[in-house]
């Protein structure tokens, strides 16, 4: 037997280390094939084995066999008892809702992550076996999902741990805790050395911020028509309604300070009602919209397979714009003329509304961080990063996404790390105040708003810290109902009472420029409201040395980030290679180009030829390379500016969309053609256009910014050119012939069909005119340059019989035209 006190203590971190993994990722008939035991190898003390039977009765009866005692003799009487309590819990969800939450990007990376620990032999990675054990515990009737009956239903019978992995993970989690616990002292020496350099005031002599206002508060849903394309829980959107909750105070004298309360993921408006009513009670005026590409609705019905995702990397651009445009909305609707004071605007968001707040307050999104930061997917104790890292799927561009009007930000318990970085947090500008809590585990304290609060550069900052808080402590008892008590926090009723008095002396100070509230703004007001079960600190001042002194060494995670390098090629040797490793396909199309790909306005859908292709390519692919499992399959949006940009910057392995082939492009190639077309003009009546004559006076469409500018400039010069712009160019074009604004619109044959298709017109309406095409164009699909063996992959594939059924299904009914207008231009004389 093992003597060793070391030796012990490791066994013990091992049992209870796999218990509470196990319990972390848990969100008919009985398996004949299970995992019989559980073994771990430990350098120098060789293998060990825990079998299933002794941890089953454990489980069942608290029976300690002989071979359980060896390890449960290691643990106290406290930690036996929440062992035995784990492996008892059964979690009531459906195998259907396992499946998706595991096939999900985000939970897919989490399993990954754990398969790397817990696997069916060296070398593998668990997650397929993880996945299957899960779903068949979930689906058996009689034990459902419990850890005994997960481990029944691993596929091999025994589950080999990855000791080493799993000791480091315990190791950076001592050693987090380690660091959160110098840090949280740090600031509360810091907020008492604030204290006793501020004037001292009798606080329970002055009134109390917690208590409500003088208004009485009318609450109502209001939604505005938003004409932008956007994720919404119907799947890609053409429009969408912004619906969001007023809470208005009744009978102002003058205009009112505004404030925007962005929401959490899977939230929604009503997850901060108390804090919406407390603020509007002392005159604010609150709206809270809902995020519909990342609300609870939005949560249930990918849940329930009404969506392929569940969470689009353009939510993080999204939801700033969603602020933006019912600022825009608020200015020009007739019942809140009057009402607004527009120089007194603030924001505040919780978790991802946090970030939310944030960006819109001039933290534009860091993609070259969030790149770097997530090109390796190492194992992390911070569960925040594997929603921050869908965001470095984003296409290359600018995301300052700032919002002049705002004057103020709160950020409570936000995301910022990667997201962010220091980059971005010290681009603000205006008055930020950062709130967290010093248990929170989804967007630990640390990383995610102690070291950000360190970036920040505006002269008016605050940083507040619970401790003993959660990422949820201070929510709304509705909102947290079904919520374990470990992530409620302890005493959230205090929780919410810290928040309402801090937010209100913050805005009162910052937007309504009282200076007598400047004594509520203060570490003594904080420490005023602290309470011994829940202790609050705030403070102004911080540096990265402070908390270094405190810490007594190097801390883990440094205060200050490396700043960002020129980013080296990641691309292994070839798409190939890195499709085989990460079982990920990653590609582009449009959402303005029928029927390559385009918004299906009446089911509300992103679909097209270019959509069904890279499905069929994900399939093809799979074969090819005899993968065991489904490709992934990754789709962006592009535009006629960054489709070439995408590919060259290695966010995408190819952009599918009309696509001109052509020899002049730099760090791109082109697939062979899988389309040809030609321009034309759109007219209602032939009659009118004699294309023998010059053209002059005639009011002619084109879009910007294309070679179909330069051939009519040069062909047609006399013509009248009225240009349209961006993704709703086209649309508009047509529609500007359809109402008789314009004689004719220009553009390639099949997209112009395909926006007559879109917008439900009568094709025998329209005339496409001369009979062949003014110019012939070559579709292909944008490659990255330099990989002909990727090329010649995807040349195959265009060459398959799949292909052509997705081209059949798209083009079938251009098909006639299209082989004209080939035929013409193949043998045309030069």
């Amino acid at each position: 037997m093992i003597q060793s006190r070391t030796t012990q203590k490791i066994l013990k971190i091992i049992l209870t280390g796999l218990l509470a993994s196990s319990i972390s990722m848990t969100w008919k008939p009985k398996a004949s094939l299970g995992a019989e035991r559980i073994s771990f190898y430990l350098p120098i003390f060789g293998k060990f084995n825990l079998s299933v039977d002794s941890l089953e009765v454990f489980a069942k009866e608290g029976i300690i066999t002989p071979e359980f005692n060896f390890y449960a003799s290691r643990l106290d009487a406290k930690t036996t008892e929440r062992v035995r309590a784990a492996l008892q819990k059964r979690f009531e969800v459906s195998p259907t809702a396992v499946y998706r939450m595991t096939k999900m990007p985000m939970g897919e990376d989490f399993l990954q992550q754990l398969g790397k620990a817990m696997y069916t032999h060296p070398g593998s990675n668990g997650l397929y076996a993880i996945r299957s054990a899960l779903i068949l515990a979930a689906a058996d009737e009689t034990e459902g999902l419990t850890m005994i009956n997960f481990l029944r239903h691993f596929p091999t019978s025994e589950m080999q741990l990855n000791s080493n992995l799993i000791l480091s993970l315990i190791k950076e989690f001592g050693t987090f805790l380690s660091y959160n616990d110098t840090t949280v002292e740090a600031i509360a020496q810091q907020a008492q050395s604030e204290i006793t350099s501020q004037q001292q005031f009798n606080f329970a002599q002055m009134p109390d911020l917690k208590e409500p206002g003088d208004y009485a508060v009318d609450q109502k849903t209001i939604s505005f028509e938003i004409n932008q394309v956007r994720q919404t829980n119907l799947g890609f959107s053409a429009n969408y309604g912004l619906k969001t909750d007023v809470y208005l105070p009744e009978n102002l004298s003058k205009p009112a300070p505004l404030i925007v309360l962005s929401h959490g993921f899977t939230s929604d408006r009503s997850h901060f009602n108390y804090l919406a009513k407390h603020l509007a009670s002392h005159g604010y005026i609150v709206l809270v919209p809902e995020h519909i590409g990342s609300n609870s609705q939005f949560k249930e019905d990918f849940l329930q397979g009404k969506l392929s995702i569940a969470v689009s990397p353009i939510e993080f651009f999204n939801r700033p714009l969603d602020i933006r445009y019912l600022l825009n909305e608020l200015e020009n609707h007739e019942e809140f003329q009057g009402l607004i004071n527009w120089s007194q605007v603030g924001v505040l968001g919780h978790s991802f509304g946090g970030n939310t707040a944030l960006v819109v307050s001039g933290a534009p999104l860091n993609s070259e961080r969030i790149k770097q930061a997530c090109r390796e997917k190492i194992p992390t104790l911070n569960v925040s990063e594997l929603l921050q890292c869908r965001a470095s799927y984003l296409p290359p561009g600018s995301y300052d996404l700032r919002d002049p009007r705002i004057n103020a930000v709160i950020a409570v318990n936000p995301v910022t790390s990667y997201i962010l970085g220091p980059e971005s947090m010290s681009q603000i500008a205006i008055p930020t105040m950062l709130l967290g809590g010093s248990d929170d585990i989804v967007t630990p304290f640390i990383e995610e708003q102690a070291h950000p609060f360190l970036w920040l550069t505006t002269d008016n900052k605050y940083l507040g810290v619970m401790v003993g808080g959660t990422h949820n402590s201070s929510s709304s008892p509705e909102g947290v109902a079904a919520m374990p008590d470990f992530l409620k926090g302890v005493r959230p009723d205090l929780a919410r009472e810290y928040l309402k008095a801090m937010t209100l002396a913050f805005f009162e100070v910052h937007l309504r420029d009282k200076t007598d509230y400047q004594a509520y703004l203060s570490s003594a007001y904080v420490q005023h409201l602290s309470h011994e079960d829940i202790p609050l600190h705030m403070v102004t001042s911080l540096t990265a040395e402070q908390l270094e002194l405190a810490y007594g060494k190097t801390p883990p995670s440094p205060p200050i980030p490396e700043s960002l390098v020129a980013l080296s090629p990641s691309r292994p040797k070839n798409v190939l290679t890195e499709i085989e490793n990460t079982q990920t396909l990653k590609m582009a199309m449009r959402s303005d180009a029928a029927p390559f790909g385009y918004i299906d306005g009446q089911k509300d859908l992103w679909t097209g030829y270019c959509d069904d292709f890279a499905d069929s390519l994900g399939q093809y692919l799979a074969q090819e390379l005899n993968l065991t499992s489904a490709i992934k399959i990754v789709k962006l949006p592009s535009n006629l500016e960054n489709r070439f940009e995408l590919v060259e910057d290695e966010l995408v392995h190819f952009e599918c969309g009309p696509n001109t082939i052509r020899a002049n492009t730099e760090n791109t190639i082109f697939s062979d053609l899988f389309f040809a077309s030609g321009s034309r003009f759109l007219v209602r009546d032939r009659n009118q256009i004699d294309l023998n004559n010059n053209l002059e006076g005639l009011q002619t469409g084109v879009l910007q910014e294309t070679t179909t500018v330069e051939f009519i400039q040069e062909t047609y010069p006399e013509s009248e050119l009225v240009y349209f712009g961006g993704e709703e160019g086209r649309t508009k074009g047509v529609t500007a012939v359809t109402n008789g604004n314009i004689d004719a619109f220009v553009s390639d044959t099949i997209l112009l069909s395909g926006e007559i298709d879109q917008q439900n017109l009568l094709r025998e309406n329209y005339q496409l005119i001369p009979d062949n095409p003014l110019t012939c164009d070559f579709y292909g699909l944008i490659l990255p340059q330099n990989d002909p063996q990727w090329r010649n992959a995807v040349n195959s594939f265009l060459r398959t019989k799949q292909q052509r059924n997705v081209f059949e299904k798209w083009f079938g009914d251009y098909l006639p035209q299209a082989l004209s207008d080939t035929d013409y231009c193949l043998n045309r004389r030069k």
